[in-house]
């Protein structure tokens, strides 16, 4: 069976897809999302122009990189993706959403502020391979106008560009950190919270060159980590014993509690707030700190969606893997997902987010 990935190498998502299919095992063919392509292929089955999109054998077209991992899993054996263990699912459901929803501010500051000539370059390239470099560079400045248009409504400005930059470099310490004692996240071969945070530091971090020198100097073992992903050299080992998250990754979980909760929370409060049929990719801006630096950043429902995720199997649990995962969220500042509760229950319907 060939599947087909409709993909970039410049996208982040494209690369979380890619570097999983590959561990997968799975029999693909990688297309570019030419114009050509988007305007015959993907935009009148998908609605909008988006990658990476998986085309199944017999013509399915999926499109988020989590409905794609699930189909896949579905489909094949060997070792899955998602830890057996509740309280270690719960964790890559949380590093999920971060990698996904709130890595995207370091990915899209450092592209765009330290990267931008060249990754205009890149999607002129992509955009018409064959045209000559001054004739790809007009292309994509052009296309690339929207993803710069969008650098600020995340929350990137000048006010809020060094305090972005010293919480990536404190996560690239405390990544490096627990990469001197495993392989991957929960040890010997990689799960679904590597494969999400591959996407924005494969994609943008190690790949665009100003970053991706950063990662190198800075976070030597974060960079051979990203190339093991990229290679296809995963590992086969095992994961981490009885359900058992590492203290080293404490402060990546705190990180993500102390940063990216409280924007979750106020787009909690938006989604309640909510009438309507249609749900819009954002519902307006909320406020988010990067120690004393405060900023503003679009409120995304597909972050509560993603969030989603881990709350579920965090309500499933048995008292005893309660009291476990309880032990996680109190050790990293996470106490306020005991009672988290999405506002509307959400689910992903015609590629589309929308209301249950």
């Amino acid at each position: 069976m060939t599947y087909i990935l409709y993909a970039a190498a410049v996208s982040l998502f494209s690369g979380k897809a890619r570097s999983y299919l590959r561990w997968k095992g799975v029999d693909f063919q990688e297309i570019s999302p030419t114009p050509e392509v988007m305007k015959t292929k993907l935009l009148p089955v998908i609605g909008w122009p988006v990658i990476p999109v998986l085309e199944t054998p017999d013509g399915e077209l999926i499109q988020d990189t989590g409905d794609i991992i699930a189909h896949i899993e579905a489909a094949y054996g060997g070792p899955s993706v998602y830890p057996d263990g509740p309280i270690q699912r719960f964790v890559t459901e949380l590093l999920h959403t971060y990698a996904d929803q709130w890595l995207t501010l370091p990915a899209m500051h450092y592209r765009w502020n330290h990267n931008e000539a060249w990754v205009l370059e890149e999607f002129g390239k992509l955009a018409a391979p064959d045209a000559d470099r001054e004739t790809q560079i007009a292309i994509g400045t052009k296309r690339g106008a929207m993803f710069k248009g969008m650098v600020p409504m995340l929350g990137v400005t000048p006010d809020t560009a060094p305090a972005i930059e010293t919480s990536y470099e404190s996560f690239l310490d405390e990544f490096s950190a627990h990469l001197t004692e495993h392989d991957f996240i929960f040890g010997g071969r990689p799960t679904l919270a590597d494969f999400a945070l591959y996407g924005p530091l494969y994609a943008h971090l190690y790949r665009d060159p100003a970053s991706g020198a950063l990662m190198k100097s800075r976070a030597p073992l974060v960079a051979k980590w990203v190339e093991r992903l990229r290679d296809g050299n995963h590992g086969e080992g095992q994961l981490i014993a009885d359900d058992m998250i590492p203290d080293t990754l404490l402060p990546l979980l705190r990180r993500n509690n102390i940063e990216h909760l409280p924007v979750l929370s106020a787009t909690n409060d938006l989604l309640a707030a909510f009438n309507g049929d249609d749900l819009p990719r954002a519902l307006g801006m909320v406020p988010f700190a990067l120690g004393h630096t405060t900023g503003q950043t679009l409120a995304r429902p597909f972050s509560l969606f993603r969030l989603q995720a881990g709350l579920e199997i965090y309500k499933s649990m048995t008292p005893d893997e309660r009291t476990k995962a309880d032990e996680v969220l109190d050790a990293t500042d996470g106490q306020i997902l005991k009672d988290f509760t999405i506002a509307k229950s959400l689910i992903r319907r015609n590629y589309k987010l929308t209301l249950a």
